[in-house]
């Protein structure tokens, strides 16, 4: 009985062993996954945007990672910021802002006619002195006083103005918008102006800025207001992940990628919900079967991702074989001495 005992025990490391080679095989030819990367260090990187200066990141990314000394101390350095109201003040009476606060100024200006009566009596005066204007910031104003009846599209007129003052605007985009305007092509002008709404009533006039920066066309400036409203920290995304990163439809698998900040959000885009060893058909069968708690799964599966790489692989499979043929031998010279006994 210990003879079978030592052989079956044998056989069984054996098949262990070759059972993990051929697990690590597989696992690199359909690889790679999320769970094998680090996390993203968000509150390092949250203290080094605020060290530089940048106290703007350094709140979106102590957000993100929910570091909360970072965002407190990045909280502390924003409201210091001294001069508010004159900031708004240069905001409102300008349409431009020095930071996201006079920035948030300027655009609710924009958002009642004061604005765009402001910007195109400026660009007028401009005109008749033989100065340089901007179309795009007339035709806009002139968009904003004909479309004048829903918030959102007011915020995405003073949006998209405030855009075309920071430079968030490509060429492209702006010339559509000039075309529209001039063919008083009205109803796609307010489908614009609707999305461009959206992304700044969600996200914020500053923030808003930014993402315009992600879209060319209409079609494009949809796509991104759809992600800005579906998706957690959105401006994280499109920043690592540019255009193709508005194209994520899967909250649950884009904030699995983002916690592993730019290399997760583009393995994401890469391999889709293959990114995911958890969502593969093994994985999730044995979730349901033998292993009834997900999250548990998710960290050792992660665990075993990150340390099962071919040295170790190699170095616990010759031993797992070794002791296994060693168990192998030891029963088989045991069965062959109890045999040379009994025929003598």
């Amino acid at each position: 009985m210990k003879r079978l005992l030592r052989r079956l025990l044998g056989i069984g490391l054996v098949v262990v062993a070759l059972a993990l080679v051929g697990a690590k095989v597989w696992l690199d030819q359909d690889g790679p996954y999320l769970e094998a990367l680090p996390l993203f260090p968000y509150c390092s990187t949250a203290n080094s945007a605020l060290a530089a200066g940048d106290v703007h990141d350094a709140i979106m990314l102590a957000e993100a990672g929910d570091c909360q000394p970072e965002l407190a101390e990045a909280k502390r350095e924003w409201d210091a910021l001294g001069a508010r109201a004159r900031r708004c003040l240069t905001g409102v009476w300008t349409g431009r802002g020095e930071d996201a606060f006079g920035l948030g100024c300027a655009t609710l200006s924009d958002v009642v006619v004061f604005g765009d009566v402001r910007d195109l009596t400026r660009q007028g005066i401009a005109w008749l002195r033989g100065e340089e204007t901007d179309e795009v910031l007339a035709a806009l104003s002139a968009a904003g006083i004909a479309l004048t009846f829903t918030p959102q599209v007011d915020a995405g007129v003073a949006l998209l103005k405030a855009a075309r003052r920071a430079g968030a605007i490509s060429e492209r985009f702006a010339g559509s918008l000039v075309k529209l305007v001039r063919e008083r092509a009205w109803r796609p002008l307010a489908g614009m102006m609707t999305d461009a709404g959206r992304v700044s009533l969600e996200v914020g006039p500053a923030q808003a800025t930014r993402a315009l920066a992600y879209a060319d066309d209409a079609a494009e400036l949809a796509t991104v207001a759809t992600f800005v409203e579906r998706m957690p920290r959105p401006l994280l995304g499109l920043r690592w992940g540019g255009k193709g990163a508005a194209r994520l439809n899967d909250p649950d698998l884009y904030a699995a990628g983002l916690l592993r900040g730019p290399n997760g959000v583009q393995l994401v885009m890469e391999r889709g919900a293959k990114a995911l060893l958890t969502r593969q058909p093994l994985i999730v069968a044995a979730a349901k079967s033998l292993w009834k708690n997900p999250a548990a799964l998710a960290a050792l599966v992660a665990f075993v991702l990150r340390w099962l790489t071919w040295p170790w692989v190699g170095a616990v499979a010759g031993v797992l074989a070794l002791v296994g043929l060693i168990y192998l031998r030891s029963g088989r010279r045991r069965g062959r001495g109890r045999r040379t006994a009994a025929s003598t």
